[in-house]
């Protein structure tokens, strides 16, 4: 009795040796019900092409807005594995280094504490409205296969105006780890249109004072359709309809660009600096002799020798490429008296769309008794 006890305690022991041995490889085995060995896992960012609306910024020295929005999918790679492993949101910080943290969003007040992971092989989702108002759309997490969101019922609805970004990394958490850092590279899945605005000697403000504090103009832009329009967590790939790019959208319903300043004005100059509007969208699909409107509204601007007034330009931007996914595709409008002249602009860090140039079938009407700022 006591030479068969040996036996088993020898190969108890023999068993247990070969598989403290390879820790790694009790990670292949099926899905535990409890977390094995907790790890800390947190995420950053380091510079990137994220946006190009800061006219001036070098090629892949931008970054995320600070305190943009970010929701964390990390799906566990094992075989049976149909759902995200847990779904986390969080906030953007910017360190000096332009190494930038993601900081868990706070719950009921309190600060938010790290994700915690088994050890193991993860697939991290990542997805971001690059926005401090927008929050980072729904998205249907089950279904998987594998540990991979499924690539028709993982989706979520998106709209224009947001500037989507998405990442998608892979990491292997070793056992014993205490804390594990994933990086996070993130790209463009939208589109982005830019109109720069370009004023001249027959089209300026009153003065010098009035010029360097010029008003914004407002500008409109027609936009992506949005029917049936839904982003892909398993690669990020935005869709309308079931296509990559979409239909335009009504050229009654325009959608209001972001405008800023771009430059300075002279000292004794009339001249203001020049104003880019911009607007992210969904991807468009091209076609042959495809148009999309633009409206322009320029208040207190003299145009010759007429007074100050409101001047009011629509016309049609060519788009006949389309507004890929990841582009942005620029057009430039100069004012010369009542002579409109076009010239194309290259804008980085994104990638320059292959629609841009000129603004075609202007119209250009002005209120002569309006001298105020630019009306929508």
């Amino acid at each position: 009795m006591r030479h068969q006890t040996g036996i088993i305690n020898m190969l108890m022991v023999c068993i247990s040796l070969s598989c403290g041995c390879t820790g790694e490889k009790l990670l292949d085995g099926p899905v535990p019900d409890e977390p094995e060995n907790p790890v800390e896992v947190r995420f950053f960012t380091t510079s990137a092409s994220t946006r190009a609306e800061s006219i001036g910024v070098d090629v892949g020295a931008d970054t995320l807005v600070t305190d943009a929005h970010v929701r964390l999918y990390p799906y566990r790679q094992k075989e049976g594995v149909t759902d995200v492993t847990v779904t986390k949101d969080y906030t953007v910080k910017t360190e000096t280094s332009k190494v930038q943290t993601l900081v868990p969003d706070k719950v009921d007040g309190n600060n938010g504490i790290e994700m915690i992971l088994p050890s193991g092989t993860f697939r991290f989702y990542a997805v971001s409205t690059n926005s401090q108002g927008q929050t980072v759309p729904d998205f249907h997490t089950a279904d998987a296969v594998g540990g991979v969101p499924s690539s028709t019922a993982g989706t979520a609805s998106v709209t224009n105006g947001v500037d989507y970004l998405y990442a998608m990394t892979q990491q292997t958490i070793a056992f014993g780890t205490q804390i594990a850092h994933v990086p996070l590279a993130f790209k463009h899945v939208g589109t982005q249109v830019q109109l720069t605005i370009k004023f001249g000697e027959s089209a300026h403000a009153a003065d010098n004072n009035t010029a360097k504090d010029f008003n914004l103009a407002k500008v409109s832009i027609q936009a992506t359709s949005e029917t049936n329009a839904a982003m892909h967590l398993y690669d990020g790939q935005i869709q309308i309809d079931g296509k990559s790019g979409g239909a335009p959208g009504s050229d009654t319903d325009l959608k209001e660009m972001t405008v800023v300043r771009s430059g300075t004005v002279s000292d004794g100059s009339n001249i203001p600096a020049d104003q880019v509007a911009t607007y992210h969208l969904l991807p468009l699909a091209g076609a042959s002799g495809q148009k999309m409107k633009v409206k322009i509204v320029i208040g207190n601007l003299i145009v010759g020798d007429a007074a100050a007034a409101t001047h009011t330009y629509t016309g049609s931007l060519d788009a006949t490429g389309g507004w890929s996914a990841g582009t942005s595709n620029q057009y430039t409008l100069t004012l010369s008296g009542t002579e409109i002249k076009f010239s194309t602009v290259t804008v980085k860090p994104w990638e320059t769309g292959t629609s841009g140039g000129q603004v075609g079938d202007i119209e250009h009407t002005d209120d002569a008794s309006s001298t105020g700022g630019a009306t929508p």
